[in-house]
């Protein structure tokens, strides 16, 4: 069974990800495109448990609203679709875990 990302690594880099958010979210509080990525980074904790199809969707949703951003911003959802691409591969590899 290949191990591209433990659950233990997942959920710290997904809570890192969401303080970052956190951190951009106060200082860019007029960008309203950016706070619609909350419910994105709220899902990303109960990502490694459930299916690839969920993975998938918030990486294809990721992927149309990045080039809406610049900076730190699209810095930030790299980071995330990085993340969720190793998750996606990580499901790929091991059919039985969900």
């Amino acid at each position: 069974m290949a191990n591209i990302i433990s659950e233990e690594r997942f959920l710290s880099q997904a809570r890192k990800v969401k303080e970052q958010f956190l951190a951009l979210r106060e200082k860019f509080p007029e960008d309203r495109n950016f706070k619609k990525l909350n419910r994105v980074v709220r899902s990303f904790k109960g990502l490694y448990g459930r299916d690839k199809v969920y993975a998938v969707k918030q990486l294809n949703y990721l992927e149309t609203v990045q080039v809406s951003f610049s900076e730190e911003r699209r810095a930030l959802v790299v980071q995330m679709i990085e993340l969720l691409q190793k998750l996606i591969l990580h499901k790929k590899l091991n059919k039985d875990v969900r």
